[in-house]
């Protein structure tokens, strides 16, 4: 009689390999996905202190251009960047001054991409209309 005992070694490999790759690949992916959230959170913090930085260049122009003349009013935009303006705000300066006479209010948004910070000034003028005092503050 003839003994038909086939030994079955290795079948069980064969689904623990296919399971580790399954773990190995979700692993990988998990990895990814949480490089990929936080570099689109370092790049929001960036924008937004650049955003920041823009906003707080417009306010010390608008002081120069209060000091120079204490009647000055008006709204304007600064192009941090070339073409920022027109270019989907990748570097915008826009800067408004109020026409109250005293405290003037200087109204200041810096973008960049979508993000936007805004300052108010307050300024404060002598009777000589130099600059006395003045806060900022953002909102």
């Amino acid at each position: 009689m003839k003994n038909y005992n086939i030994q079955k070694s290795g079948m069980a490999s064969i689904p623990t390999v296919i399971v580790l790759m399954m773990l190995i690949i979700s692993v990988g992916a998990l990895i990814a996905s949480i490089s990929i959230s936080d570099n689109l959170s370092v790049n929001d913090a960036n924008n937004s202190g650049r955003a920041l930085n823009y906003a707080q260049l417009g306010a010390k122009d608008a002081l120069q251009r209060i000091a120079r003349n204490k009647d000055y009013v008006g709204s304007y935009s600064i192009e941090t960047v070339s073409g920022g303006c027109s270019n989907s705000f990748s570097g915008c300066t826009t800067i408004m001054v109020d026409s109250g006479s005293n405290p003037k209010i200087i109204t200041v948004e810096g973008r960049v991409m979508e993000i936007k910070r805004k300052i108010q000034v307050d300024v404060n003028l002598d009777s000589n209309g130099l600059i006395t005092n003045y806060t900022w503050s953002e909102f």
